[in-house]
């Protein structure tokens, strides 16, 4: 990445992932970075923040995505997330 919104240190969750933007009529697709923290200001959120790499992008400015959840909320995604990847991992068998 060119220029960054998002800090990329050590303890960034994902510092490439693959994203995309998507349009009503376009997809702006790349390298990106996942990061999920709590910020020291609010101590009561999870922050989970996305912001695709800006080389390729045409149609986007220079911009991150912001997700403010709560607890019970992060615990949610994660647990989707687990679910959805142990459905990959086991032949992608819906197990409900």
């Amino acid at each position: 990445m060119n220029e960054r919104i998002t800090s990329v240190t050590a303890y960034t969750t994902l510092d490439f992932v693959e994203g995309a933007a998507v349009g009503p009529d376009w997809t702006e697709a790349g390298a990106g970075v996942l990061n999920v923290s709590v910020p020291d200001d609010d101590p009561e959120r999870v922050e989970l923040q996305f912001e695709l790499d800006d080389v390729d992008r045409d149609r986007l400015p220079l911009h991150a995505e912001r997700v403010d959840l709560t607890p019970e909320q992060a615990r949610a995604v994660a647990s989707d997330l687990v679910r959805e990847a142990d459905r990959i991992e086991g032949g992608g068998e819906d197990e409900d």
